[in-house]
């Protein structure tokens, strides 16, 4: 297949998922749950109109805009409080401000909240995801043949709710933390070569920052790195300026969080989730972020296990290191199984993990490798993945954003699957 060719099938690829987005709110209005400017995609988003538009001034923004967009933020002795930090609305900004500027000539109000705003945060979404999985295409193949990394980065997408973050819920964070880490993994073997490039270490810390910024807790997400690359302390000192260059990127990028911080409570250093916390550290619900009805990873996303069985398929690592991964995998499920609300509140599947699949494209891919060696396992397996990649296709269509049922109301998982689509 030409370079050309590719280049033609990507382009429609993104204008159609650009299409999907649109189409699937088109109909949703603004101001309400289904809108793009909502709740926690509020408060994410925030930090573009309060910056460019209202100078932070909470006196200044539309009478009751923190109620009518679903209390994401709020004011308070006219500042503007928010408790997410600033990584998504950085990441969305050149999109916002090409907006902002054309909103107007448009015949919208310039006011950051008007219908065109929302749209700019599915295009934003879609863009990010388009070079996210492009990204991750680029570091399997080092991996694997390209027809099986191709075959990998699709299944990702279209088999677990990654789609959903990508089309349907696309101001939350998961999107944009899902395209760095692709970003950094596909860095991360430059940054070991011997000769040096300043610009590749200066962007790897932005990158690493900005991984930071979108959500603290993604800070678990750095030690991929040693995982995936041979790395000995004794070796330090020889990396030792190249590891300073991206400290210090990294904390340019969260440098505005300490500013706002300071303007917003009075410290540089603030944990703005007030009494939301890790409660259920000696209480963890393991089981139910896997296997819950009510948005258990496994039940939304059952294709993830094949990415858990090809860990040990990993060939390329030592089998110190692959039982190393999945120990990683478990230690990541216990803390997200310890917050406070383990459901994570209205969302499609165990959100937490979506930014996770970049890394676990890997283990499925050589899960796929290694199949395709028998030709009648590899159909076997080929069917069981269509067929999980239409199970969860077709609950994510019937979804409406919220589970209704109880923790293990399997009765209410049956109707959402039997039920039409929205």
């Amino acid at each position: 297949m030409s370079k050309r060719t590719i280049v033609i099938l990507l382009l429609l690829f993104y204008g159609f998922t650009i299409f999907l987005t649109l189409n699937r709110h088109s109909n949703a209005g603004i101001q309400n749950y289904h809108s793009e400017i909502w709740a926690d995609k509020a408060g994410y988003y925030i930090y573009l109109p309060a910056y460019f538009i209202y100078e932070f001034d909470g006196e200044e923004l539309p009478d009751g805009i923190g109620k009518k967009t679903g209390d994401g933020f709020f004011v308070e002795d006219g500042k503007i409080k928010i408790k997410y930090t600033s990584g998504v609305a950085i990441l969305q900004a050149p999109f916002f401000l090409a907006t902002h500027f054309v909103s107007t000539s448009l015949g919208y109000e310039s006011d950051g909240f008007s219908p065109i705003y929302h749209n700019m945060i599915n295009i934003s979404a879609v863009t990010y995801s388009f070079f996210a999985l492009i990204l991750l295409y680029l570091f399997l193949i080092r991996y694997v043949p390209k027809r099986l990394a191709f075959i990998s980065v699709a299944c990702i997408y279209l088999g677990t709710n990654l789609f959903y973050y990508s089309i349907f819920e696309t101001g939350m964070s998961h999107i944009y933390s899902f395209f760095l880490f692709s970003f950094f993994l596909y860095l991360s073997p430059f940054i070991l070569k011997p000769k040096k490039n300043i610009a590749v270490h200066i962007l790897f810390g932005l990158i690493v920052g900005l991984i930071i910024l979108i959500r603290p807790l993604n800070i678990l997400f750095l030690p991929a790195f040693f995982i995936l690359h041979k790395f000995k302390l004794r070796d330090l000192k020889l990396y030792i300026k190249s590891f300073l260059i991206m400290i210090f990127s990294a904390f340019i990028v969260i440098v505005p969080q300490f500013i706002y911080w300071k303007y917003a409570s009075g410290s540089y250093l603030f944990y703005s989730y007030s009494n939301e916390g890790f409660t259920n550290l000696f209480s963890l619900k393991l089981l139910n972020i896997w296997f819950s009805p009510n948005n258990g990873l496994f039940i939304y996303s059952p294709l993830v296990i094949f990415a858990l069985i090809g860990i040990f398929m990993l060939r390329q690592f030592t089998i110190k290191k692959r039982l190393f991964i999945g120990a990683y995998f478990l230690f990541i499920s216990l803390v997200i199984a310890s917050w406070h609300d383990w459901t994570y509140g209205c969302s499609y599947g165990c959100r937490p993990y979506v930014e996770y699949y970049a890394i676990l494209a890997l283990p499925f891919s050589s899960f796929l490798k290694e199949i395709a060696i028998k030709k009648y396992l590899s159909l076997i397996f080929a069917v069981l993945i269509v067929i999980m990649i239409i199970y969860t296709m077709k609950i994510m269509f019937s979804y409406d954003g919220c589970w209704y049922g109880g923790d293990w109301d399997w009765e209410e998982l049956y109707r959402l699957l039997i039920s039409n689509t929205k």
